[in-house]
């Protein structure tokens, strides 16, 4: 079964439109909520469902290619060597015919293993007795470690999903179709005997599963990442991952992928490395270096760097291998003679390039200092950073920018430009961090004008406090600062605190809505313990007549403030404007004190003031 999609296709996307059909990926990369058909063809990759489905490469069976001079062909067969891993320097995709399977339902489990040595051996058993496995997926001590020290993704301060902690053990995730679940269960037991690994509570795989995606969580502990990922025979995964530990001092945190059939027919695994460092510190470079040291200790257990880009061009012959480097740089000089596409990459002999490869030399020398540099993984606020409040420069910098929040995000659909996103915001941050930009109205205006829906907090890699971010910017840059915020604001600012609301309407007229019979029984004038809180809205657009009437039905005593009632304040919050919502807010707790109330009932704008924020 196969399905022809476009390039700039997410995964996620295709997804959701293939299971319609009673479809599913075979495989899909860890940053299926974002990325593209494209972009995992042109680099090349393994990821979720890889144990069976093998290399993306593999599930592949044409694309069509355009190229330099406007002409496009149709790649399949040996010619997909071409394009595969060539990260654009041989032409671009415009559609590709993948494979998928029939969606079935799965089963999870989590094993932990005491050592690398143990884990390599269980995982080898699970091939060698043929265990129907889809995905495995698999990280060390230290990222489950870092993992129990992430901060939880939180609504207004309170963390709204269930801390799950991980053992200090090797994890693996399986996950595997449940009309194979008897197979798997009865094979199981005796591998794990043998490989001292035992099951894990019911809790984590499920946890692990859902949170594949978010991997960067782990990016807040820095707030940078130093990224090193390789690929390495199976059968090396245990003196890999000790050799690892034992040259790189810094805190290495592992998460690894398993693919069954691999080169050469054998089992491979996908290695992704993170260090946590900063990116603001002079040290940071030192840490980097310590890529070179993973990156060589693969390449003496008999594999390679996991993609060539600009850093490992040099190294194309290891990576593709000789008689594919050959071809595609013969295949790049017929269809791209000026080298227009992506120059430098992959076959190129650029400046970061030869830098590495002379570096490499020296690397027992340079390991010195990556090692010599104390790193805290933590969560350091400090200080404001070029008057950005400290705990919004933090995230900034621990942004990883994958794109998972601009899927979901009103202001980017509504404006079309990356800018308008959070992560393009994130970015923007960071610029003006470092002096490389300037406020200006324009960027004052990309502020205000989220609709704090709060999606992309749901989205994020790292479950960074997006939202929040956006509301303390507000606050420094509209009542700190004094800067304008965009029109509609400032006149329902100027409408509130000339009468009261911020629909412009007179503050006499703020009870005509109220319905006449009910005046005497619930208005102004009756005391009562409990105060209907309508707002402006619905006294002057919706007019919440019904929501009276069903409180005087059920028996409710209430009484109504009329005219000493003012807007919830909302959009003032929203604007930047916290003084005038503060005000407000301390004029309409003392209107209803002054009514003798205890109580209030609300509209569902005020009720989410009151109840969320307030």
């Amino acid at each position: 079964m196969t399905v022809r999609v476009q390039a700039g296709m997410v995964w996620e996307k295709l997804d959701k439109q293939i299971k319609k059909q009673g479809l599913t990926l075979r495989t899909y990369p860890t940053s299926y909520p974002a990325s593209t058909v494209d972009g995992w063809l042109d680099q090349g990759g393994a990821g979720i469902g890889s144990y069976e489905a093998g290399w993306f490469r593999d599930n592949v069976i044409s694309a069509r290619i355009l190229f330099p001079d406007g002409s496009a062909k149709e790649m399949k067969g040996k010619d997909l060597d071409l394009i595969s891993e060539a990260e654009g320097t041989t032409g671009l995709v415009t559609e590709a015919t993948v494979k998928v399977m029939k969606d079935e339902e799965l089963e999870l489990i989590s094993i932990g293993c005491p050592n690398a040595h143990d884990l390599q051996k269980l995982i080898q058993r699970i091939n060698d007795n043929d265990l129907p496995v889809w995905s495995l997926i698999l990280i060390n001590p230290k990222m489950a470690e870092l993992k129990n020290k992430a901060p939880m993704l939180e609504h207004y301060g309170h963390p709204v999903e269930e801390r799950i902690l991980l053992p200090a053990a090797y994890i693996m995730t399986i996950a595997y179709r449940k009309k194979n679940k008897k197979d798997f269960d009865s094979k199981l037991p005796s591998i794990l005997k043998l490989c001292e690994a035992k099951i894990l509570s019911d809790k984590i795989a499920p946890h692990e599963w859902e949170h594949r995606f978010k991997l960067m969580v782990v990016k807040r502990l820095g707030p940078s990442l130093i990224p090193a990922e390789v690929v390495i025979p199976l059968s090396s995964l245990g003196d890999v991952m000790m050799e690892i530990e034992r040259k790189v001092d810094q805190p290495i945190v592992k998460e690894g992928v398993v693919i069954r059939r691999g080169a050469g027919g054998k089992p491979e695994v996908v290695i992704l490395g993170f260090i946590p460092s900063d990116q603001r510190k002079f040290s940071y470079n030192f840490v980097f270096s310590l890529v070179l040291t993973i990156m060589k200790i693969a390449r003496k257990h008999g594999r390679r760097p996991y993609a060539t880009g600009l850093y490992f061009a040099k190294r194309a012959k290891e990576i593709l291998g000789v008689e594919r480097a050959k071809r595609m740089k013969t295949f790049k000089k017929q269809v791209d003679p000026k080298g227009i596409l992506n120059p430098g990459k992959v076959l190129g002999e650029g400046f970061m390039s030869t830098v590495l490869t002379v570096a490499g030399v020296f690397e027992p020398m340079i390991r010195f200092f990556g090692n010599y540099v104390i790193t805290q993984a933590g969560e350091r606020p400090g200080k404001p950073v070029n008057g950005i409040p400290a705990d919004v420069a933090w995230p900034a910098y621990s942004c990883s920018q994958c794109g998972y929040c601009i899927e979901e995000c009103d202001q980017f659909y509504g404006l079309g430009c990356e800018s308008q996103s959070p992560h393009g915001k994130w970015y923007w941050l960071r610029e003006y961090m470092e002096g490389r930009e300037k406020w200006n109205q324009f960027m004052v205006d990309t502020m205000l004008v989220c609709t704090t829906c709060e999606l992309c907090n749901l989205r994020c890699s790292a479950a960074l406090p997006i939202e929040p971010s956006w509301m303390k910017l507000r606050g420094k840059l509209i009542n700190e600062d004094k800067r304008m915020a965009f029109p509609p604001f400032e006149i329902m600012a100027a409408a509130l605190h000339a009468e009261g609301d911020i629909w412009t309407g007179y503050r006499k007229n703020h009870a005509d809505w109220f319905p006449k019979d009910l005046i005497k029984k619930h208005g102004p004038g009756h005391k009562s313990k409990n105060v209907y809180f309508a707002g402006c809205t619905a006294s002057y657009i919706e007019n919440d007549i019904g929501t009276v009437r069903i409180l005087d039905k059920a028996g409710v005593d209430f009484t109504f403030l009329g005219e000493k009632e003012s807007c919830c304040a909302t959009p003032m919050l929203v604007a930047g404007k916290w003084e005038l919502f503060e005000q407000t807010m301390r004029k309409n707790i003392k209107a209803v004190k002054d009514a003798g109330a205890d109580t209030v009932r609300l509209c569902h704008n005020s009720n989410l003031l009151l109840y969320e924020i307030f």
